[in-house]
Protein backbone atom coordinates (compact mmCIF):
# COMPACT_ATOMS: atom_id res chain seq x y z
CA UNK A 1 0.00 0.00 0.00
CA UNK A 2 1.56 3.29 -1.14
CA UNK A 3 2.06 5.71 1.62
CA UNK A 4 -0.06 9.27 0.73
CA UNK A 5 2.02 12.63 1.07
CA UNK A 6 -1.07 14.32 2.56
CA UNK A 7 -3.42 13.42 4.58
CA UNK A 8 -6.00 14.98 2.52
CA UNK A 9 -6.15 15.18 -1.22
CA UNK A 10 -5.45 18.82 -1.77
CA UNK A 11 -8.82 18.94 -4.35
CA UNK A 12 -10.74 17.65 -1.77
CA UNK A 13 -9.67 20.38 0.38
CA UNK A 14 -10.16 22.96 -1.91
CA UNK A 15 -13.79 21.51 -2.53
CA UNK A 16 -14.47 21.69 1.19
CA UNK A 17 -13.10 25.54 1.35
CA UNK A 18 -15.64 26.32 -1.28
CA UNK A 19 -18.31 24.57 0.38
CA UNK A 20 -17.62 26.54 3.44
CA UNK A 21 -17.08 30.19 1.49
CA UNK A 22 -20.20 29.38 0.02
CA UNK A 23 -22.09 29.13 3.76
CA UNK A 24 -20.29 32.42 4.73
CA UNK A 25 -23.03 35.37 4.02
CA UNK A 26 -25.93 32.57 5.23
CA UNK A 27 -23.72 32.85 8.88
CA UNK A 28 -22.78 36.63 8.52
CA UNK A 29 -26.68 37.29 8.52
CA UNK A 30 -27.74 35.38 11.58
CA UNK A 31 -24.33 36.44 13.58
CA UNK A 32 -26.39 38.99 15.37
CA UNK A 33 -29.21 36.62 16.02
CA UNK A 34 -27.29 33.48 16.89
CA UNK A 35 -25.05 36.14 19.67
CA UNK A 36 -28.72 36.94 21.31
CA UNK A 37 -29.99 33.42 21.11
CA UNK A 38 -27.06 31.65 23.14
CA UNK A 39 -26.04 29.13 20.43
CA UNK A 40 -26.80 28.06 16.79
CA UNK A 41 -30.09 29.64 14.94
CA UNK A 42 -31.74 26.33 13.32
CA UNK A 43 -30.89 27.70 9.93
CA UNK A 44 -27.35 27.67 10.30
CA UNK A 45 -27.21 24.32 12.40
CA UNK A 46 -28.76 22.85 9.19
CA UNK A 47 -26.37 24.35 6.90
CA UNK A 48 -23.20 22.88 8.66
CA UNK A 49 -24.76 19.82 9.21
CA UNK A 50 -26.13 18.99 6.10
CA UNK A 51 -22.21 19.94 4.22
CA UNK A 52 -20.77 17.34 6.82
CA UNK A 53 -18.59 20.15 8.86
CA UNK A 54 -19.91 18.67 12.18
CA UNK A 55 -17.91 15.12 11.77
CA UNK A 56 -14.74 16.11 9.21
CA UNK A 57 -12.27 14.29 11.32
CA UNK A 58 -14.60 11.23 11.40
CA UNK A 59 -13.77 7.66 9.76
CA UNK A 60 -14.45 7.78 6.34
CA UNK A 61 -16.50 4.26 6.45
CA UNK A 62 -18.79 6.10 8.90
CA UNK A 63 -19.21 8.79 6.72
CA UNK A 64 -16.85 11.29 7.45
CA UNK A 65 -13.66 12.69 5.94
CA UNK A 66 -10.75 11.65 8.49
CA UNK A 67 -9.95 15.33 8.18
CA UNK A 68 -6.75 16.34 8.89
CA UNK A 69 -5.82 19.62 10.92
CA UNK A 70 -4.02 21.33 8.01
CA UNK A 71 -7.98 20.85 6.51
CA UNK A 72 -9.94 21.34 9.47
CA UNK A 73 -7.84 24.53 10.12
CA UNK A 74 -8.70 25.87 6.21
CA UNK A 75 -12.59 25.16 6.68
CA UNK A 76 -13.53 27.22 10.10
CA UNK A 77 -11.06 29.43 9.19
CA UNK A 78 -13.74 30.53 6.09
CA UNK A 79 -16.96 29.76 7.87
CA UNK A 80 -15.28 32.54 10.76
CA UNK A 81 -15.50 34.90 8.45
CA UNK A 82 -19.04 34.94 9.01
CA UNK A 83 -19.65 34.14 12.40
CA UNK A 84 -17.23 33.23 15.29
CA UNK A 85 -19.50 31.14 17.73
CA UNK A 86 -20.69 28.95 14.73
CA UNK A 87 -17.69 28.07 13.29
CA UNK A 88 -16.05 27.29 17.10
CA UNK A 89 -19.06 25.02 17.33
CA UNK A 90 -18.68 23.56 14.49
CA UNK A 91 -14.42 23.06 15.19
CA UNK A 92 -15.07 21.61 18.69
CA UNK A 93 -17.67 18.80 17.07
CA UNK A 94 -15.13 18.05 14.59
CA UNK A 95 -12.69 17.83 17.85
CA UNK A 96 -14.72 15.86 19.40
CA UNK A 97 -15.35 13.29 17.06
CA UNK A 98 -11.90 13.41 16.61
CA UNK A 99 -11.45 11.98 19.92
CA UNK A 100 -14.40 9.59 19.60
CA UNK A 101 -13.18 7.97 16.95
CA UNK A 102 -10.45 6.84 18.98
CA UNK A 103 -13.14 4.62 20.35
CA UNK A 104 -13.90 1.03 18.90
CA UNK A 105 -16.26 0.12 16.40
CA UNK A 106 -19.12 -0.60 18.92
CA UNK A 107 -18.96 2.72 19.86
CA UNK A 108 -18.79 4.36 16.53
CA UNK A 109 -21.39 2.49 15.55
CA UNK A 110 -23.45 3.98 18.02
CA UNK A 111 -22.95 7.70 16.95
CA UNK A 112 -22.63 7.73 13.76
CA UNK A 113 -23.83 3.92 12.38
CA UNK A 114 -27.72 5.55 12.05
CA UNK A 115 -26.82 9.37 11.55
CA UNK A 116 -23.43 10.32 9.73
CA UNK A 117 -23.89 13.92 10.69
CA UNK A 118 -24.37 13.74 14.21
CA UNK A 119 -22.39 15.94 16.39
CA UNK A 120 -20.44 14.97 19.64
CA UNK A 121 -19.87 17.92 22.02
CA UNK A 122 -17.56 17.52 24.78
CA UNK A 123 -17.12 18.63 28.33
CA UNK A 124 -13.59 17.71 29.63
CA UNK A 125 -13.74 19.88 32.74
CA UNK A 126 -15.37 18.81 35.66
CA UNK A 127 -17.98 21.19 37.88
CA UNK A 128 -17.37 20.07 41.18
CA UNK A 129 -17.86 17.12 43.06
CA UNK A 130 -18.76 13.49 41.20
CA UNK A 131 -19.77 10.30 41.35
CA UNK A 132 -18.31 7.73 38.71
CA UNK A 133 -17.99 4.49 40.09
CA UNK A 134 -18.05 0.59 38.39
CA UNK A 135 -20.59 -1.71 37.93
CA UNK A 136 -21.15 -4.82 36.03
CA UNK A 137 -21.13 -3.96 32.31
CA UNK A 138 -19.89 -0.51 32.89
CA UNK A 139 -19.91 2.49 35.00
CA UNK A 140 -22.42 4.48 36.53
CA UNK A 141 -21.84 8.90 36.24
CA UNK A 142 -23.41 11.45 37.86
CA UNK A 143 -22.22 15.16 38.35
CA UNK A 144 -21.76 18.24 36.34
CA UNK A 145 -19.20 19.42 33.44
CA UNK A 146 -18.40 22.53 32.00
CA UNK A 147 -18.09 24.60 29.18
CA UNK A 148 -20.05 21.67 26.09
CA UNK A 149 -20.00 24.13 23.71
CA UNK A 150 -22.56 23.37 20.98
CA UNK A 151 -24.21 20.96 23.23
CA UNK A 152 -27.78 22.34 22.60
CA UNK A 153 -27.43 21.21 18.56
CA UNK A 154 -25.28 17.76 19.92
CA UNK A 155 -26.25 14.19 19.87
CA UNK A 156 -23.90 12.98 22.08
CA UNK A 157 -21.48 14.35 24.61
CA UNK A 158 -17.68 13.27 25.14
CA UNK A 159 -17.03 13.26 29.63
CA UNK A 160 -13.72 13.28 30.71
CA UNK A 161 -14.18 11.36 34.40
CA UNK A 162 -12.30 9.27 37.29
CA UNK A 163 -13.59 6.20 38.10
CA UNK A 164 -13.50 5.29 41.72
CA UNK A 165 -11.87 8.29 42.83
CA UNK A 166 -10.47 7.93 45.96
CA UNK A 167 -10.53 4.10 46.30
CA UNK A 168 -7.39 3.84 44.96
CA UNK A 169 -4.41 5.65 44.56
CA UNK A 170 -4.64 6.44 41.12
CA UNK A 171 -8.16 6.97 39.82
CA UNK A 172 -8.55 5.67 36.41
CA UNK A 173 -8.95 8.38 33.75
CA UNK A 174 -11.24 7.71 31.31
CA UNK A 175 -13.48 9.57 28.40
CA UNK A 176 -17.37 8.43 28.47
CA UNK A 177 -19.53 9.02 25.40
CA UNK A 178 -23.13 9.64 26.90
CA UNK A 179 -26.57 10.59 24.76
CA UNK A 180 -27.07 14.22 24.90
CA UNK A 181 -30.55 13.13 25.61
CA UNK A 182 -29.37 11.46 28.59
CA UNK A 183 -28.15 14.91 30.02
CA UNK A 184 -29.51 17.84 31.57
CA UNK A 185 -28.30 21.42 30.16
CA UNK A 186 -27.82 24.21 32.50
CA UNK A 187 -27.24 27.67 31.63
CA UNK A 188 -23.92 28.52 32.80
CA UNK A 189 -22.30 30.55 29.97
CA UNK A 190 -22.26 34.02 30.78
CA UNK A 191 -19.23 35.38 29.09
CA UNK A 192 -18.46 38.71 26.77
CA UNK A 193 -17.32 37.29 23.80
CA UNK A 194 -18.11 33.61 22.21
CA UNK A 195 -21.97 34.16 23.46
CA UNK A 196 -23.63 32.07 20.62
CA UNK A 197 -21.66 28.88 21.35
CA UNK A 198 -23.88 28.27 23.79
CA UNK A 199 -21.00 26.81 26.25
CA UNK A 200 -23.10 25.80 29.26
CA UNK A 201 -22.79 22.92 31.50
CA UNK A 202 -24.23 19.46 31.51
CA UNK A 203 -25.61 17.39 34.29
CA UNK A 204 -25.76 13.59 34.47
CA UNK A 205 -28.00 11.73 36.64
CA UNK A 206 -27.01 8.43 37.62
CA UNK A 207 -26.23 7.56 34.25
CA UNK A 208 -25.21 3.98 33.17
CA UNK A 209 -22.50 3.66 30.62
CA UNK A 210 -21.27 0.47 29.07
CA UNK A 211 -17.73 -0.48 28.94
CA UNK A 212 -17.36 -0.33 25.10
CA UNK A 213 -18.35 3.18 25.07
CA UNK A 214 -15.47 4.26 27.90
CA UNK A 215 -11.83 4.54 26.87
CA UNK A 216 -8.59 5.10 29.11
CA UNK A 217 -7.86 8.86 28.30
CA UNK A 218 -4.11 7.91 27.71
CA UNK A 219 -5.19 7.22 24.48
CA UNK A 220 -5.36 11.12 23.79
CA UNK A 221 -1.65 10.74 23.22
CA UNK A 222 -1.95 8.54 19.89
CA UNK A 223 -3.65 5.08 19.21
CA UNK A 224 -1.61 3.22 17.12
CA UNK A 225 -4.48 0.64 16.66
CA UNK A 226 -6.28 2.66 13.88
CA UNK A 227 -2.95 2.48 12.06
CA UNK A 228 -3.62 -1.01 11.40
CA UNK A 229 -6.78 0.39 9.63
CA UNK A 230 -4.97 2.75 7.47
CA UNK A 231 -6.51 5.58 9.82
CA UNK A 232 -3.57 7.79 9.91
CA UNK A 233 -5.14 10.50 11.06
CA UNK A 234 -6.44 9.01 14.54
CA UNK A 235 -2.37 8.93 15.25
CA UNK A 236 -1.96 12.10 16.57
CA UNK A 237 -1.27 13.40 19.79
CA UNK A 238 -4.68 14.68 20.62
CA UNK A 239 -3.89 17.03 22.78
CA UNK A 240 -1.46 18.58 19.84
CA UNK A 241 -3.95 18.38 17.17
CA UNK A 242 -6.82 19.72 19.59
CA UNK A 243 -4.50 22.79 20.42
CA UNK A 244 -3.67 23.25 16.45
CA UNK A 245 -7.04 22.92 15.01
CA UNK A 246 -8.44 26.12 17.60
CA UNK A 247 -6.06 28.34 14.96
CA UNK A 248 -9.19 28.34 12.56
CA UNK A 249 -11.73 30.28 13.28
CA UNK A 250 -9.20 32.74 15.53
CA UNK A 251 -7.24 32.96 12.14
CA UNK A 252 -10.83 33.69 10.30
CA UNK A 253 -12.29 36.10 12.76
CA UNK A 254 -9.40 38.25 12.03
CA UNK A 255 -9.58 37.97 8.79
CA UNK A 256 -13.61 38.90 8.96
CA UNK A 257 -12.69 41.88 10.98
CA UNK A 258 -10.21 42.86 8.23
CA UNK A 259 -12.75 42.57 5.14
CA UNK A 260 -15.24 44.36 6.87
CA UNK A 261 -12.71 47.18 7.88
CA UNK A 262 -11.81 47.23 3.95
CA UNK A 263 -15.31 47.07 2.91
CA UNK A 264 -16.07 50.15 4.80
CA UNK A 265 -13.00 52.29 3.91
CA UNK A 266 -14.34 51.75 0.31
CA UNK A 267 -17.04 53.70 0.86
CA UNK A 268 -14.96 56.58 1.21
CA UNK A 269 -14.98 57.55 4.82
CA UNK A 270 -13.36 60.91 6.01
CA UNK A 271 -11.23 60.50 9.19
CA UNK A 272 -12.68 62.89 11.70
CA UNK A 273 -10.49 65.98 13.20
CA UNK A 274 -8.27 65.47 9.94
CA UNK A 275 -8.26 67.00 6.64
CA UNK A 276 -8.56 63.27 5.03
CA UNK A 277 -12.13 63.57 3.51
CA UNK A 278 -11.14 59.95 2.36
CA UNK A 279 -9.34 57.81 4.72
CA UNK A 280 -7.71 55.51 2.37
CA UNK A 281 -6.01 58.04 1.27
CA UNK A 282 -4.30 58.32 4.94
CA UNK A 283 -0.67 57.06 4.79
CA UNK A 284 -1.60 55.77 8.83
CA UNK A 285 -4.57 53.65 7.16
CA UNK A 286 -2.46 52.18 3.97
CA UNK A 287 -0.02 51.53 6.83
CA UNK A 288 -1.92 49.95 9.21
CA UNK A 289 -4.07 48.20 7.24
CA UNK A 290 -0.44 46.23 5.77
CA UNK A 291 0.33 45.33 8.95
CA UNK A 292 -2.96 44.37 10.00
CA UNK A 293 -2.88 41.89 6.86
CA UNK A 294 0.79 41.03 7.59
CA UNK A 295 -0.23 39.81 11.09
CA UNK A 296 -2.93 37.12 10.28
CA UNK A 297 -0.34 35.79 7.44
CA UNK A 298 1.85 35.27 9.67
CA UNK A 299 -0.26 33.38 12.11
CA UNK A 300 -1.86 31.45 9.38
CA UNK A 301 1.83 30.70 8.16
CA UNK A 302 2.60 29.42 11.89
CA UNK A 303 -0.58 27.31 12.17
CA UNK A 304 0.35 25.59 9.10
CA UNK A 305 3.88 24.62 10.30
CA UNK A 306 2.45 23.37 13.10
CA UNK A 307 -0.27 21.48 11.09
CA UNK A 308 2.64 19.85 9.22
CA UNK A 309 4.06 18.75 11.93
CA UNK A 310 1.08 16.98 13.24
CA UNK A 311 0.16 15.16 10.02
CA UNK A 312 4.02 14.46 8.38
CA UNK A 313 4.58 12.33 11.84
CA UNK A 314 0.75 10.59 11.02
CA UNK A 315 1.72 9.67 7.66
CA UNK A 316 5.24 8.30 8.87
CA UNK A 317 3.60 6.31 11.75
CA UNK A 318 5.87 8.02 14.53
CA UNK A 319 5.32 10.26 17.71
CA UNK A 320 6.39 14.10 18.24
CA UNK A 321 8.68 13.89 20.82
CA UNK A 322 8.56 17.05 23.54
CA UNK A 323 10.40 19.37 21.66
CA UNK A 324 8.49 19.31 18.91
CA UNK A 325 4.92 19.43 20.75
CA UNK A 326 6.78 22.39 22.69
CA UNK A 327 7.34 23.93 19.28
CA UNK A 328 3.76 23.55 18.62
CA UNK A 329 2.39 25.03 21.34
CA UNK A 330 4.32 27.69 20.68
CA UNK A 331 3.24 28.50 17.02
CA UNK A 332 -0.32 27.82 18.25
CA UNK A 333 0.42 30.76 21.23
CA UNK A 334 2.09 33.06 17.89
CA UNK A 335 -1.35 32.60 15.86
CA UNK A 336 -3.09 34.01 18.86
CA UNK A 337 -0.96 36.89 19.87
CA UNK A 338 -0.62 38.21 15.95
CA UNK A 339 -4.79 38.01 15.67
CA UNK A 340 -4.87 40.37 18.26
CA UNK A 341 -2.68 42.65 17.73
CA UNK A 342 -4.31 42.54 13.75
CA UNK A 343 -7.30 42.85 15.48
CA UNK A 344 -6.49 46.13 17.98
CA UNK A 345 -4.56 47.64 14.23
CA UNK A 346 -8.26 47.25 12.98
CA UNK A 347 -10.09 48.95 15.86
CA UNK A 348 -8.04 51.80 15.56
CA UNK A 349 -8.90 52.22 12.06
CA UNK A 350 -12.90 51.59 12.15
CA UNK A 351 -12.48 54.30 14.84
CA UNK A 352 -15.51 54.63 17.57
CA UNK A 353 -18.04 53.48 15.00
CA UNK A 354 -16.90 50.01 15.11
CA UNK A 355 -17.99 49.73 18.92
CA UNK A 356 -21.78 50.00 18.00
CA UNK A 357 -23.65 46.83 18.49
CA UNK A 358 -25.36 47.29 15.22
CA UNK A 359 -21.47 46.79 13.81
CA UNK A 360 -19.89 43.36 13.16
CA UNK A 361 -16.53 44.48 13.82
CA UNK A 362 -17.25 45.13 17.54
CA UNK A 363 -18.31 41.20 17.55
CA UNK A 364 -15.36 39.43 15.69
CA UNK A 365 -13.21 41.87 18.61
CA UNK A 366 -15.20 40.31 21.26
CA UNK A 367 -15.15 36.60 20.26
CA UNK A 368 -11.43 36.44 19.01
CA UNK A 369 -10.37 38.06 22.34
CA UNK A 370 -12.52 35.36 24.35
CA UNK A 371 -11.61 32.24 21.93
CA UNK A 372 -7.66 33.33 21.66
CA UNK A 373 -7.29 32.88 25.53
CA UNK A 374 -8.75 29.18 26.03
CA UNK A 375 -6.79 27.55 28.47
CA UNK A 376 -5.13 25.16 25.78
CA UNK A 377 -3.70 27.96 23.86
CA UNK A 378 -2.48 30.16 26.60
CA UNK A 379 0.54 32.49 25.06
CA UNK A 380 2.37 32.66 27.79
CA UNK A 381 2.32 28.90 28.65
CA UNK A 382 3.27 27.69 25.63
CA UNK A 383 6.21 30.29 25.31
CA UNK A 384 7.51 29.22 28.93
CA UNK A 385 7.53 25.80 27.90
CA UNK A 386 8.61 26.14 24.84
CA UNK A 387 11.46 28.21 26.23
CA UNK A 388 11.97 24.94 28.65
CA UNK A 389 12.02 22.44 25.99
CA UNK A 390 15.00 24.74 24.16
CA UNK A 391 16.90 24.92 27.04
CA UNK A 392 17.13 21.38 27.73
CA UNK A 393 15.14 21.05 31.06
CA UNK A 394 13.38 18.32 31.48
CA UNK A 395 10.73 18.86 33.49
CA UNK A 396 7.73 20.59 32.17
CA UNK A 397 4.71 22.56 33.65
CA UNK A 398 2.04 20.56 32.34
CA UNK A 399 1.78 16.66 31.14
CA UNK A 400 -0.04 17.29 28.62
CA UNK A 401 2.89 19.40 26.13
Amino acid sequence: MSVPTELNDPAERAELIAAARELVPLLRSHAAETEQRGNLTPEVDAALRAEGFYTLTAPRRFGGREAGVRTVIDVFAELARGCGSSAWVGKIYCGSAFMASLFDDEARHDIWGTDAHAAVSAALKSAGSNSVRSVPGGIRVSGEWRYASGIHQAQWVLLRVLVDAGSTPEPDARLVLVPACDVEVKDSWDVAGMEGTGSDSVVVGDVFVPEYRTMAARRLRGSRQRWQEGERVYLARVQSWLRVSLAGPIIGMAQGALEHVLETLSDGKPITSSTYTDAVRSPSVQLGIAEAASLIDTARLHAYRAAADIETASIEGRRLDVAARARIRMDNGVVMQRCREAMELLLDIGGTAGFRRSNPLQRFWRDLATGSRHAGVSTSLGREIYGRALLGIKEQVTGSV
